[in-house]
């Protein structure tokens, strides 16, 4: 399975950095590197059966501060 996934990685890289570079749109192939970069290492970490850390309790710890401090305003 992280060889079929990997396969399709690279088939999407292939087809849209070379459409890309050849427009030299440097900074859309600098955000698409880094978006399948994310992608890819999710992907391969999903198939691997490995710990991924859920999105919400990144976001609970960020804005968990500001919603304490917010209380503590208004409240």
């Amino acid at each position: 399975m992280p060889v079929l996934i990997l396969i399709a990685f690279l088939v999407i890289a292939y087809l849209d950095a070379t459409h890309l570079w050849q427009k030299k749109s440097w900074r859309e192939l600098a955000v698409m590197g880094v978006v399948w970069c994310l992608g890819l290492a999710l992907s391969l970490a999903l198939a691997l059966n490995l710990p991924v850390p859920s999105p919400a309790q990144i976001l609970a710890r960020v804005f968990g501060p500001v919603t304490e401090w917010l209380t503590r305003l208004i409240g």
